[in-house]
């Protein structure tokens, strides 16, 4: 694995601030409409081959002026102080714990009080748009825009836990190995495409055909064969189906859902490895390489699946061969 990079700042000259957050988001005027006193200004930029995370906290209160916010999807997050975003016609309020999504291509203004701090995670765009449309198997005939309104509790709470775990893996200077990665930045898209409100959602929400059950015996052998190198949206392009089709298609074959059939072929895989460990097989890397992100809830899956720990198999896998 690769150690997490950062970037972090901390200094009293607000100008060195406002071009580091131009160089991450996007070019765009700040007015202070204060002094920090002295204070020192932070900005930090934690990537570690997830999605960026972005803390930064002016000690003043600004007014920004972004223009028309040019390919940037951000998700931003208040931890302290509050202010508002106006995109449009459109104003909401920042408060502590709210996290706000902001989509590009419309004309934004950003008010921060001097307590204000965020913590912002940009997401790609056009990965975004690229999912939507693997939802629909058609091109979007418009943009992909958010509706400007904080997220709902049951989202927060989600969004907020997925966050904490890029922090996490930063704490202990590791990164992801890239098929976790890629597991990692389609769920966190995944879940503000379908726990956010868009202009895609009427869409999203309609009645779909479930696939031909010659096509779900298809997806099944791409996953047996493929593993944690794909992931169900790459399924769906590959037979040219939209995901929805596919889960439906696979609900009434299996009685389960794509996810969960490919999570129990990667736990399959894993249980495997573990039964046959060598001297420096552990479960970290293990899980981590078929594409297990999130170590709680792999081992949750794991006791599920097969009514012991992850631990207690290997433990017992090495006994074995000594």
């Amino acid at each position: 694995m690769t150690t997490a990079q950062k970037v972090q700042i901390r200094t009293a000259d607000l100008h060195e601030i406002m071009h580091a957050v131009s160089r991450v988001y996007c070019p765009h005027e700040i007015r202070f409409s204060g002094s920090n006193r002295g204070e020192l200004a932070f900005f930090e930029v934690i990537h570690g081959g997830i999605q960026p995370v972005v803390s930064f906290a002016y000690k003043t209160a600004i007014k920004v002026d972004a223009g028309r916010f040019p390919s940037v999807l951000l998700m931003q997050t208040c931890i302290e102080g509050g202010g508002t975003i106006t995109q449009g016609d459109d104003c909401v309020l920042l408060r502590r714990g709210r996290t706000v999504p902001m989509s590009p291509g419309l004309s934004t203004q950003i008010y921060h009080d001097d307590r204000y701090a965020q913590r912002s995670v940009r997401l790609d765009i056009q990965r975004a748009e690229s999912l939507c449309s693997r939802w629909l198997n058609a091109p979007l005939d418009r943009p992909l825009q958010f509706v400007l309104r904080p997220f709902s509790p049951v989202l927060e709470k989600a969004w907020s836990q997925a966050v904490e775990t890029v922090l996490a893996y930063e704490r202990m200077n590791m990164s992801l190995p890239p098929c976790a990665v890629a597991a990692f930045d389609e769920f966190m898209l995944c879940l503000v495409l379908s726990g956010h409100a868009h202009n895609y959602t009427d869409a999203l929400n309609a009645p779909t055909k479930a696939i031909a059950p010659r096509l779900v015996r298809e997806a099944k052998e791409l996953m047996r064969l493929r593993g944690a190198e794909i992931s169900v949206s790459g399924i769906a392009a590959q037979l040219k189906v939209s995901m929805r089709g596919l889960e439906a298609g696979f609900r009434e074959a299996l009685g389960s859902t794509p996810t969960q059939y490919l999570r129990r072929i990667r736990l399959d895989a894993v249980r495997a490895q573990l039964l046959s460990p060598s001297e420096s097989t552990t479960i970290t890397d293990v899980a981590f390489n078929q594409g297990f992100f999130h170590q709680g809830r792999f081992t949750a899956y794991y006791r599920q699946a097969f009514g012991e720990m992850p631990s207690q198999t290997l433990r017992r896998s090495k006994r074995a061969i000594k």
